[in-house]
């Protein structure tokens, strides 16, 4: 038989994705036989034999297309749960891989599938099919050079680390990295459009259909790569959005609950893939995928559910009765969702078109993976065209009209992008997630007309065979057995996982028990399984290493770097001229001056560019935090409104990245100790549901962020009363705080007003530590509160890390520069016009009276002993506060390079970092804070003499 191939491009790229859809197979296979319950292993192995079946069929190869179709077969009853997973069904899919293996070989090396005999195999699948029972020496194959390697061991030896990671089928590091960018945005979108939906749920179609397409994108991205756990649990909600999205299904509070607590497992899941190695560690999604399949099938669904989540041994000593032979999930394909189009629907059409339709999707699907490497391909094209043709006319043929519209729109959108004179290739992205869509769509109406299907004669009718109408009932008896977020920990609290399945000793229909002790009894007697083993993976900060850009400045980037060659070429233009004539010093230093003042400016430029692009919106951190009001505020019983302002507010992304705990901690406390609760409001004539504002807005060259709320405010008698009782100060220390100094004591380490201890806060852990983070950020935290009427706490933060504007001055012989932001003013006073003020000095400069200190006395550096009648004096400003500094001279403002001190040096009072200047000489740089408590913390002291 001879087989030629009219394009040698697609014969190769079907080899390539061939033995990487065997690759995909064979290590699942092994992983099945420990876990033969996995539902998600069965569909991992599922789908890479269902591509290779369609891509042989339409290449045209008969035998593999054959045993991959046979194979298939088999794997979709054990999926339906109508055959169990044995060894003797595992040597049979195994044999079947090698064989494919083996005439995929022959393919690539003689360009023939071969003549190997599958028969004995295919007679094998066939049999067990028939409901025989296989032998194991009818699964070898005859007459091959890889007779050796068919497995016929029916346990696989033990391999503890593949069960507890696997690898990915990232192509790079920079493709798995755009994944995970694009999860973390999916889940953050997700969160906010569930929140978005539960305040106003009226007439918010197209906000369902976002969160709809949110979960179909994360499904298509997580199977690309083989993310067997997140494929599933996406797979699932989808299905469940999908009913809401028709209509078929009313979206209640209890639903909600249930799809932001799957959103956190996948939140979790993501949290679980490591980027270095580009592998993920396991975790068990089974009850949540039961749960959500329970929603949207109804409670017959639950009671099929229950053998998936005990032990067999337990069922039968619980029910009185002997095990089901079918322990498994049933798929939810053989039962009729939605009862319609049942009279006028021939079976053996259904068949038919059944066939047909997925055998088109499959064609589909390959087309676009081939034009994706090469969108030139016009056979492809037309071959993906009239795939549609077929899907579009058979959905007509059927009634299918919703199915049968939608292909005839890509029809026409695949038909106009080929008679255009635009690249197909800036096509395929979109017709990409047309096909996802048509193949939901396809798989949608054959689930809802799957009764029309002819029963197997094997299966006698039972009770729960019996088609089922989603009720509202059974949602919300599904939903009442989650741990919804109110009633327990929040995923930002506790790492364990959201739905942890019952332990094996329990009853299962047994209460749970409060949700927030099961967490605390799983976490700490639970018997160890691969989620608990590897917390640190789960609970480790991922951040994203990849940053967007605007392509605007990407070409103002290089429109810079063409006017800095340039001007380097004028550079050397000019040194050659000196050399060759240097009576001409006065002519060329002209030119050299008007080149510095171009390099200035184009370094300038490229300086602002560069920061732009290091640019991100607050918006990034600030979406995270309804989803926490929205949990915090059902777990505290207290109504609260966030209210965000100045989203669009930019940050260096490197700041961005890490204030996100410092506000959580605020918003907590706010929430916690501000906020009253409904009854107390109502006693003070304030509206019952209590407001917190999340704002963002630039402050001169810095960002302030502010968290405010209408609550009780600070009270500075009892924080007063609190510092002494815990020791922090004596009963006269805080008699002389001012209520600003009062106020301020929350920030005290081990300091918490809090009466009683709540899993919110009032541990006294939190606020010292918003401080010294915010500190690390060069920035600032400042308290305002009035009592009665709220608080608000203000976070100063710079631009940028990396180059600060700041003024030189010189004190004892040397240089240190003061961050201009914290620069209020330079002046200099009359040595006459210093008073004492409770042994401090101070001057009345513009009908405020400003305290005065030598910097010398605060560095420890040696006392300018010169007579000097007149002081050069910097007023710095700290959260509205002013300290004149005594300097020995004011020099020019700078824009300078912040350098670390690093650890050799430490932390150093009063110095933030240090810069290098342009003759090589390092300048420490002041920190403005830290000058100002070092100042109000002990005698200052001012000589004129």
């Amino acid at each position: 038989m001879s087989q030629e191939f009219s394009d040698p491009e697609i014969f190769t790229d079907f080899i390539i994705e061939a033995k990487e859809h065997l690759e995909t197979i064979e290590p699942n296979l092994l992983l099945l036989e420990k876990q033969p319950r996995d539902i998600g292993l069965l569909d991992a192995i599922f789908r890479p034999m269902h591509s290779l079946k369609g891509a042989s069929g339409f290449l045209g190869l008969p035998q593999i297309n054959d045993l991959a179709h046979k194979a298939e077969n088999i794997l979709d009853e054990l999926r339906k749960g109508k055959l169990l997973v044995n060894p003797d069904i595992m040597d049979i899919i195994l044999a079947t891989t090698d064989a494919l293996r083996t005439m995929i070989d022959n393919l690539e090396t003689t360009g023939l599938e071969g003549s190997l005999n599958t028969q004995s195999i295919k007679d094998r699948i066939n049999e067990v099919m028939d409901g025989g029972s296989p032998s194991p020496a009818a699964v070898q194959i005859p007459s091959t050079p890889q007779e050796p390697k068919a497995p016929v061991v029916s346990t696989p030896p033990p391999a503890p680390s593949d069960s507890d990671q696997y690898a990915l089928n990232a192509v790079s590091a920079e493709h798995l990295a755009d994944f995970l960018e694009e999860a973390h945005e999916i889940v953050a979108n997700l969160n906010g459009s569930l929140l978005e939906l539960e305040r106003s749920p009226d007439g918010k179609d197209e906000l369902i259909n976002d969160i709809f397409r949110y979960m179909h994108n994360l499904k298509g991205n997580s199977g690309l790569l083989g993310f067997t756990e997140l494929n599933a649990l996406a797979h699932e909600a989808e299905s469940l959005l999908g009913m809401v999205r028709k209509g078929e299904m009313s979206l209640e509070r209890d639903l909600i609950d249930l799809l932001l607590t799957a959103t956190d497992q996948v939140d979790s899941l993501v949290a679980r893939v490591d980027d270095q190695t580009m592998t993920v560690s396991r975790m068990d999604v089974q009850p949540m995928i039961a749960r959500l399949r329970q929603v949207r099938l109804g409670e017959a669904a639950a009671n099929q559910d229950q053998p998936e989540t005990t032990a067999p041994a337990s069922d039968t000593a619980m029910s009185g009765n002997p095990v089901q032979p079918e322990p498994r999930v049933p798929d939810p394909t053989p039962q009729c969702e939605v009862m319609e189009n049942l009279d006028g629907i021939d079976s053996e059409d259904l068949e038919i078109f059944t066939s047909t339709a997925r055998q088109q999707v499959d064609n589909m699907r390959l087309a676009l993976s081939m034009l994706a490497k090469d969108s030139t391909q016009r056979d492809t094209i037309d071959g993906l065209y009239r795939s549609l043709l077929t899907l579009q006319n058979s959905s007509n043929y059927m009634g299918f009209d919703e199915l049968h519209v939608y292909a005839e729109r890509t029809a026409k959108l695949v038909d106009q992008a080929r008679n255009t004179d635009m690249g197909f290739d800036m096509f395929l992205d979109l017709l990409n997630q047309e096909q996802e869509i048509i193949a939901d769509m396809v798989e949608a109406v054959l689930r809802r007309n799957a009764c029309s299907l002819p029963e197997p004669e094997r299966e006698p009718a039972t009770a729960d065979s019996t088609p089922v109408i989603p009720q509202k009932s059974a949602q919300l008896e599904a939903t009442q057995n989650i741990s919804p977020a109110p009633d327990g920990p929040s995923m930002a609290e506790v790492p364990q996982e959201p739905l942890a399945p019952a332990s094996p000793a329990g009853q299962p229909g047994s209460d749970p028990g409060p949700p927030a002790a099961s967490a605390g009894t799983e976490a700490s007697s639970g018997p160890p399984d691969t989620s608990s083993s590897q917390p640190a993976a789960a609970a480790k900060t991922k951040t994203s290493t990849t940053i967007r850009v605007d392509h605007e400045r990407l070409d103002h980037l290089m429109n810079l770097i063409g006017e800095l060659i340039i001007n380097r070429n004028r550079f050397s233009m000019l040194s050659k001229s000196l050399e060759e004539n240097p009576d001409q010093v006065e002519q060329v230093a002209q030119q050299l001056t008007e080149s510095t003042y171009a390099m200035a400016r184009i370094s300038d430029d490229l300086q602002d560019t560069i920061m732009q692009v290091r640019m991100v919106a607050v918006s990034a951190v600030f979406s995270r935090f309804p989803r926490l009001v929205r949990d915090l505020s059902r777990k505290s019983g207290k109504d609260v409104e966030l209210i965000t302002e100045g989203e669009e507010t930019e940050l260096d992304k490197s700041i961005v990245e890490v204030i996100g705990d410092p506000l959580v901690h605020l918003i907590r406390n706010s929430m916690d100790h501000g906020l009253e609760g409904r009854e107390e409001r109502l006693a003070a004539e304030k509206p019952p549901t209590g407001r917190v504002w999340l704002r963002a807005y630039h402050k001169g060259n810095s960002v302030a962020i502010e968290v405010e709320d209408d609550g009780r405010g600070i009270d500075p008698a009892k924080m007063r009363k609190v510092a002494v009782k815990k020791g922090l100060m004596s009963e006269e220390e805080a008699a002389r705080l001012d209520d600003r100094e009062a106020v301020e004591l929350i920030f005290a380490p081990g300091f918490s007003s809090a009466e009683q201890i709540t899993d919110i806060s009032g541990r006294g852990v939190g606020m010292d530590v918003v401080r010294t983070n915010i500190k690390n950020l060069k920035g600032t935290v400042n308290v305002t509160s009035e009592l009665g009427k709220g608080s608000k706490m203000t976070l100063v933060l710079p631009l940028t890390l990396a180059i600060i504007d700041a003024l030189m001055v010189t004190v004892a012989g040397a240089i240190y520069a003061i961050p201009l932001d914290a620069v209020s003013e330079t002046t200099k006073i009359d040595t006459s016009m210093l008073t004492d003020v409770s042994g401090r000095k101070a001057i009345t400069l513009r009908d405020e009276v400003l305290g005065i200190v030598e910097l010398t006395d605060l560095l420890g550096l040696p006392k300018n002993n010169n007579h000097r009648e007149i002081l050069p004096v910097v007023v710095i400003t700290d959260n509205d506060r002013r300290l004149g500094l005594v300097v020995d001279r004011l020099l020019e403002r700078q824009e300078v390079v912040i350098k670390p001190l690093g650890t050799y040096l430490g932390d150093i009072d009063g110095i933030s970092g240090a810069t290098i200047m342009g003759d090589g000489s390092v300048v420490l740089i002041l920190d403005p804070h830290e000058i100002y408590a070092m100042a109000t913390s002990r005698q200052g002291r001012v000589s004129g003499s």
